[in-house]
C-alpha cells in the first residue's frame, strides 16, 4: 500500500491538536529547517513536546514550527 503525507503548517496546528497527539510519529520541521521525528507528546497554543526515537524530550515553542508531517496509508 502507498502511503500519503498530511502537511499541517504552523498556522492551522491549534485546529488538529487532537489529530497530531494520536500520530504514532510524525515529522517535525523546525523554521531552521531542521526535522525530528517522533511522537508528539503535548502540543498547546505556545509550546509542544516531541519525544524522538531515543526517548529525549524536545520542547519547542510554536513560533519555531514551519510545519508537522505525518503519513497515512492511502487507498491505493
Amino acid at each position: 500500500m502507498g502511503k500519503r503525507q498530511i502537511r499541517i503548517f504552523r498556522n492551522d496546528l491549534p485546529n488538529h491538536t487532537l489529530e497530531l497527539l494520536q500520530q504514532p510519529a510524525v515529522q517535525l520541521v523546525t523554521r531552521a529547517k531542521t526535522v525530528l521525528t517522533g511522537k508528539l507528546k503535548a502540543l498547546d497554543s505556545e509550546s509542544m513536546q516531541l519525544q524522538d526515537m531515543r526517548a529525549h524530550i524536545h520542547t519547542f515553542a510554536v513560533g519555531e514550527v514551519e510545519e508537522i508531517i505525518y503519513d497515512v496509508e492511502a487507498a491505493w
